[in-house]
């Protein structure tokens, strides 16, 4: 399986992009993801697709990457958005930071901007960024009690 990782450069390369990604939240189901960032009809597909496609184009700090499989038509089996600040936009991150080795461009991009690196992650997630070297730094909990919740809030609450 050789893979190779490429940056993203064009709007055409969010559809295969966003299946990934919906694929990997699919399986182990991820019901924060469901709750939060996607609606897994076509729509919500759509809606998905156009709205990072809108942060590609309009944010200055966001680099996207993806790896492609080349033995199954350069299939995308991996993605990430790497975004580069030159001031920390999460304060409390300055009294504990997190130090993250792994894609090397992202990291050689915040060494040469003498930045800091961190990364945030789903259970799942984390296990792997461990694997490649990053630090554990702390949870950050979801809190999901709603004052006068509907009944469909209280479903997908309990789903989670």
């Amino acid at each position: 399986m050789p893979l190779q990782l490429h940056r993203v450069s064009s709007d055409g390369e969010f559809n295969e992009i966003v299946q990934c990604i919906c694929e990997s939240y699919a399986t182990p189901v991820n019901r924060v993801w469901r709750l939060f960032r996607h609606d897994p009809s076509l729509a919500g597909f759509i809606e998905l697709r156009d709205r990072l496609i809108r942060e590609f184009r309009g944010d200055p700090t966001a680099c996207w990457l993806k790896i492609v499989d080349t033995d199954i038509g350069d299939k995308v089996v991996g993605a990430a958005l790497w975004n580069t600040y030159t001031e920390n936009p999460y304060p409390i991150y300055k009294e504990h930071p997190m130090e993250a080795y792994w894609w090397p461009e992202g990291v050689e991009e915040a060494d040469r901007l003498n930045l800091e690196t961190f990364i945030e992650a789903t259970d799942l997630g984390k296990l792997t960024y461990e694997a490649c070297g990053f630090v554990y730094a702390g949870t950050n909990y979801l809190e999901t009690a709603k004052r006068n919740a509907s009944p469909e809030w209280k479903a997908l609450e309990g789903d989670m």
